[in-house]
């Protein structure tokens, strides 16, 4: 008995340094090269995250604009300016808004997505992996393959915005308790701005979060990707970040210690960092 035992052990120590090796490529790069290369200007794309509209990236575009780069942010389906009611919006309609806005840009963009666009930047990518430069998961969420988003939210025991939605199902749309706004989202921003986002934020329809992804390694996984944490997040918190990058490899990873909201406590440091892509 002994005897058979020592060989098994000698066998799966042999296949060790196999797995190893294996492991070693599915491993995402910890740190980011930041130093400074000539590179041909960039078109970057945002794409808002849950009740959010285009409006929040209102000071990033400016920070964008140096040496031809250009940027754009869109209104997904019942957000910002668009008024479609938020109960019969689908999954497949943001991915048609965003795919519709890349349709009119020659060159490959840098995409950018905060929160719950990361599932729409990982289905975008899926359909249309050419006209796709990076994928930016700004504190967003990144689902594996067959998966919806809502399983994984729902494992954030210390989000401060789970504990906080208030859902309708009957007319399909969630939304945060005003009480929630500041803690959850704008902790460290000004209170100019979390006045306007107040106003501002709209209902979240419960279709896309909980539809499966359907990705593939052959025009998902072909797409560089790039995660930025935010460490100081009580809406997608920092942990959840990190569990979710285990299961999902990245190409590159920064961070920021910031709020769910960097984009407005945080805009030059964040436009710094996107300017390293």
């Amino acid at each position: 008995m002994k005897s058979k035992l020592f060989s098994l052990c000698l066998a799966a120590l042999a296949f060790l340094p196999n797995c190893t090796e294996n492991t070693k490529k599915m491993e995402p790069k910890s740190t980011a090269d930041t130093r400074q290369r000539p590179t041909k200007p960039k078109h970057f794309v945002f794409v808002p995250g849950s009740f959010h509209g285009a409006w929040c990236w209102y000071k990033m575009q400016p920070l964008l604009s140096k040496n031809g780069n250009t940027s754009v942010a869109i209104d997904l389906p019942g957000h910002g300016l668009d008024t479609t009611p938020p109960g019969g919006i689908t999954l497949d309609q943001y991915v048609e808004a965003v795919c519709g806005e890349l349709e009119k840009h020659k060159e490959p963009v840098v995409l950018v997505g905060h929160s719950r666009a990361g599932i729409v930047l990982s289905q975008v990518a899926e359909r249309m992996p050419e006209k796709i430069e990076s994928l930016v998961y700004l504190c967003a969420f990144l689902i594996p393959n067959g998966e919806p988003m809502v399983a994984t939210a729902l494992t954030d025991t210390n989000s401060v915005l789970v504990s906080n939605l208030i859902f309708n199902e009957p007319e399909g749309w969630h939304i945060p308790k005003l009480s929630a706004y500041r803690e959850a989202f704008y902790h460290d921003c000004s209170e100019e701005d979390i006045a306007l986002c107040s106003a501002l934020l709209s209902k979240e329809p419960i279709a896309p979060v909980g539809t499966p992804l359907q990705l593939s390694a052959e025009r998902f996984g072909k797409v560089k990707k790039v995660y930025i944490h935010t460490t100081d997040d009580r809406a997608v918190t920092y942990g959840l970040q990190k569990k979710m990058l285990e299961r999902v490899p990245v190409d590159q990873v920064f961070e920021l210690k910031a709020s769910h909201s960097p984009f407005l406590s945080q805009p030059k440091e964040l436009a710094d960092t996107l300017l390293k892509l």
